[in-house]
């Protein structure tokens, strides 16, 4: 993930005229995860059983679940940086050293390690209490293979409450919950899961055309599409196949060098993408000079509008 940042922030640098490299820092950090979402469309069904090995499937699942949640600190890191360092710090007093207390403390105490023993917590007292009223027969099959669906949402929702990072608690009390494979086995010939998962997949598409800044691409003060293209090309080349394919055998899942070639290049930028410019913006709108957007925060949510969206459909 660290090279993946870095790399996407370099090539956002050098064609985004205009712009700092803290700037591109924080694009850099939205597309960074591998989506959850896209990466389910190749790695269930009956393609991936054909022609995708279970340790290349099990592998790209677990990494799209991990690093969506932690993408945080690559995010805030940048932004908190621009909040009280950028423009002279002009309406924010602190300096950098506010900033990284907020990005130790806030990040990755209250959102990073809250959320994760927080999801490990509520996934096991999950797991438990399923255990003991499925032996005492206390719930029916439909309530039991819906369980899962419904943890999802009391998680999202609680953790949500407490401004933590719903995404990665979800991914942790998934983990704990089946830790000892007990809900998969027992829920393996049911097809109701993989029928929402794909209804859910559906509509996510659907969300993205229909919500999609497409004239923005065209009509912007931020990058002429003579740049965009090329930008959108090579980080679909560069952001993740070098480094995986360097470090592939040190991978044990990845066997083989086209297998190295396919998780390289199968890292899909998309729902992680447009939630964390959407978590920008909303941090952005904060950062104020007398009750207006300061300029610069503007400037910002205008070049993650435009780059992310871009690169986000560019990836589907």
């Amino acid at each position: 993930m660290t090279v993946m940042w870095l790399s996407t922030s370099l090539l956002v640098w050098a064609l985004v005229p205009n712009i700092s490299f803290l700037f591109a820092l924080a694009v850099g950090a939205s597309v960074t995860p591998t989506d959850p979402v896209l990466s389910n469309s190749i790695v269930k069904g009956k393609f991936a059983d054909n022609y995708i090995p279970k340790e290349l499937q099990k592998i790209i699942i677990a990494e799209s679940g991990a690093n969506d949640g932690l993408g945080y600190p690559f995010l805030f890191l940048p932004l908190y940086l621009i909040k009280y360092t950028g423009d002279h710090g002009l309406g924010q007093v602190g300096g950098a050293s506010k900033a990284m207390g907020y990005w130790f403390g806030e990040t990755w105490g209250y959102t990073i390690l809250l959320s994760v023993v927080y999801g490990a917590t509520i996934g096991w007292i999950a797991k438990e209490l399923l255990h003991w009223a499925e032996e005492r027969k206390y719930v029916d099959r439909e309530s039991f293979l819906v369980f899962a669906i419904t943890l999802a949402l009391f998680i999202v929702g609680t953790v949500g409450m407490i401004g933590s990072d719903d995404v990665l608690a979800c991914f942790i009390a998934g983990n704990v919950f089946t830790w000892d494979d007990w809900f998969r086995l027992e829920t393996l010939d049911d097809s109701l899961q993989p029928t929402i998962d794909m209804l859910l997949n559906v509509a996510v598409f659907m969300w993205f055309g229909a919500v999609c800044p497409w004239s923005s691409f065209v009509h912007n003060n931020v990058i002429p599409i003579y740049r965009l293209i090329p930008l959108g090309i090579l980080v679909l080349l560069l952001r993740r196949l070098p480094i995986v394919y360097l470090l592939h055998k040190r991978i044990p899942q990845i066997e083989e060098k086209h297998q190295a070639l396919f998780v390289g290049f199968f890292g899909p930028i998309g729902v992680s993408a447009i939630f964390y410019l959407y978590v920008s913006l909303e941090f952005l709108r904060q950062i104020d000079v007398d009750g207006v957007e300061r300029e610069d925060a503007a400037r910002l949510g205008e070049v993650m509008t435009v780059v992310i969206w871009f690169l986000a459909i560019c990836s589907i």
